[in-house]
């Protein structure tokens, strides 16, 4: 039996790869945003997608668990089904799209997870920066430390990234920060000695290894008076992000070259 080439992969490889430039067109925007789907639009969903299914808790009174999946909010004009047509297109084709990118998730960790999951072991190590906002500790719920401790494991045992761009959200009193603690890269290595229970998202970042840049920024929000020490933590931890906490991660997670 004879197998014919189709007129398409008889194309020169520079052809080929003009073409794939059209078809993976990110409009200009080479930060490719992820969000976690609105839960009431996927349960109207007529069709279901190819991706993976999870639950979310509502940010509501109510906190009830949602199904939902993850989806693009980047304005493309990217035609990502041609991938799946035969191996030879998958290995030209992957790089447009996963190696070009930073894949930013913002809040909605839950996401991150199912949507590297998704992907095949070839393409996961194709993805080399993301980028992600971390909430505030002392807003954080037990379900949004579990996720980000899932997300970090995935990130370190299933993943290969070079570069990590982290948005921390801080809170500054209404007096601002005069007259509170500035930490030091040399407290928060102290802190790191006893696990300290506040900073327990920092502890798990820390088993991602390998990285070879490393982002992170604050940005703070208002925050009542320091009435608990869980508060006063919180402040003075806020003060010391892009400074002392900004060196201690640096110290921990980059390679050195």
């Amino acid at each position: 039996m004879v197998h014919l080439q189709s007129p398409f992969m008889s194309l020169p490889s520079e052809i080929r790869l003009e073409i794939y430039k059209l078809l993976f067109n990110d409009k200009g925007n080479k930060v490719l945003e992820v969000r976690n789907e609105d839960p009431d639009l996927y349960k109207r969903r007529a069709a279901p997608l190819h991706r993976t299914s999870y639950r979310v808790i509502g940010r509501d009174l109510v906190r009830q668990s949602l199904l939902t999946t993850y989806k693009l909010l980047t304005d493309t004009d990217m035609h990502t089904s041609i991938i799946a047509v035969n191996r030879k297109i998958y290995e030209e084709t992957t790089h447009f799209l996963y190696g070009r990118h930073t894949f930013s998730f913002g809040r909605d960790v839950e996401a991150v997870v199912p949507f590297f999951a998704d992907l095949t072991r070839q393409s996961r190590p194709l993805v080399s920066e993301i980028s992600l906002i971390k909430q505030g500790s002392v807003y954080s719920r037990d379900y949004d430390r579990c996720e980000w401790s899932n997300m970090c494991e995935f990130l370190r045992n299933d993943m290969q990234l070079e570069s990590l761009k982290l948005v921390v959200e801080g809170g500054r009193p209404a007096l601002g920060w005069d007259g509170l603690p500035e930490y030091s890269a040399k407290d928060f290595k102290t802190l790191s000695s006893v696990r300290y229970e506040a900073l327990d998202w920092v502890w798990d970042l820390l088993s991602v290894k390998g990285l070879r840049n490393l982002e992170v920024t604050s940005t703070v929000h208002h925050i009542p008076p320091s009435h608990s020490s869980a508060m006063a933590f919180f402040a003075a931890f806020s003060a010391s992000i892009e400074s002392g906490f900004t060196e201690f991660l640096r110290s921990e997670l980059l390679v050195n070259l």
